[in-house]
């Protein structure tokens, strides 16, 4: 059984996402191909890897298309992992993000968070994100702030290996 992973570490080198496996402790919930996620499933959690962004941004990148290709290697990497079985029994991949519909360009299916107390926190603190790591600084947080509501990003494992996993 592959140990759980509590400190987010890069998929690659020169990658986008870091990740980590942890127990899930939200509601159970369905997904598109009918996975069901239970609390203490164990899934895979996504984060960006902020200062990769920065230095993409620097270095003159095309932004939103450089990192759609750095994401789409990321998650063969990472359906090559589970497939070879380093990743065994995780049965989803899981992120909170403002940015749902490139979420769903890569094959995510996107659940608006409600909005509570802690997913406004969990807002303020990604348009901060935002601030700080974009080029265009509070320009670009500022439409964020305006339009951008967090959303949950799920893409079941067999979804993963379907969609990323051909080239293992």
């Amino acid at each position: 059984m592959t140990e759980l992973v509590w400190r987010p570490q890069h998929v690659r080198p020169g990658g986008f996402f870091r990740y980590r496996i942890v127990y899930y402790r939200g509601p159970a919930t369905t997904l598109a191909d009918r996975t069901r996620i239970e609390p203490g499933d164990r899934v895979v959690e996504l984060h960006f890897d902020n200062r990769r962004l920065l230095a993409l941004a620097l270095a003159g990148a095309q932004l939103p298309w450089e990192l759609l290709k750095l994401a789409r290697e990321d998650l063969a990497e990472l359906a090559c992992r589970i497939a070879r079985g380093e990743l065994d029994e995780v049965k989803a991949l899981v992120g909170i993000t403002l940015f749902a519909r490139a979420g769903r360009r890569l094959g995510f299916e996107v659940h608006p968070l409600p909005p509570t107390w802690y997913t406004r926190l969990q807002r303020f603190f990604f348009v901060g994100l935002v601030a700080v790591y974009h080029p265009l600084g509070w320009r670009m947080a500022e439409r964020y702030r305006e339009r951008a509501w967090p959303g949950q990003a799920w893409m079941s494992r067999n979804t993963l290996l379907a969609r990323y996993g051909t080239g293992c």
